[in-house]
């Protein structure tokens, strides 16, 4: 296999190097990879390019010679121009996002935070439901910068603290419109599928505050 490399972004301490595979005239595709060299972000990019071949089509199998058979072409270097070397990555979206995906499981972990607790931040912070469609490399690596720069004790208290209130003014409301418990269970049942507001996100608690509200104001007018 011969293997063609190209130097995207160096600098001090990180260098991404793109790889492309060729068996005699066929294109085995490309690989992108980070290291702390040239050499060692060479060697990652290489082996992703391998796996990625070797679990490719079902229908047709590509045998790939030994290590010591790959024919390493110069390496050929394509930083910017009248740019600074350090920013250049920000256009550069690999194929794999193992790494990036990977981190944000790490910074869930350390946020001890249930699957409805990201969502509610997911939601709130890039108005996405579920991490499976963030589609754009750019909004993954925002979010993960997101992550990263919030504290649990802090998140929770503030999550904690909009709870109470809406609970609070739903409360309010309730006694506005002399609504007894029995009443706000039915119309949580009817709207929401659930006997107490306790089951609701916040997204949801906000809602049935709103409709309240409404209900209210149609009451006032009558």
């Amino acid at each position: 296999m011969r293997i063609e490399s190209k130097l995207c972004h160096l600098t001090d301490n990180k260098a991404v190097v793109q790889v492309n595979g060729w068996l005699n005239e066929k294109s085995l595709g490309s690989a992108l990879a980070e290291g702390p060299t040239v050499e060692v972000a060479e060697d990652k990019a290489i082996l992703r390019l391998n796996k990625r071949i070797n679990g490719g089509s079902n229908n047709e199998t590509t045998q790939l010679p030994g290590p010591e058979n790959i024919i390493k072409n110069p390496l050929k270097v394509e930083l910017p121009k009248n740019e600074i070397v350090a920013n250049s990555n920000s256009n550069i979206e690999p194929s794999d996002w193992s790494n990036e995906l990977t981190a944000i499981d790490l910074e869930i972990k350390r946020l001890k935070w249930s699957r409805e607790d990201e969502i509610n931040f997911l939601e709130k912070s890039l108005g996405y439901n579920n991490r499976n469609k963030i589609t754009n490399y750019n909004d993954i690596l925002k979010y993960l910068s997101l992550l990263k720069n919030t504290d649990n004790k802090n998140q929770s208290t503030k999550y904690n603290l909009n709870i109470n209130y809406l609970i609070t003014e739903s409360d309010n409301i309730l006694n506005d419109l002399s609504w007894n418990h029995v009443q706000g269970r039915e119309f949580l049942q009817k709207e929401f599928n659930v006997s107490t507001r306790k089951e609701l996100n916040e997204k949801q608690l906000l809602s049935f505050v709103e409709k309240l509200k409404s209900i209210r104001n149609k009451y006032l007018v009558d």
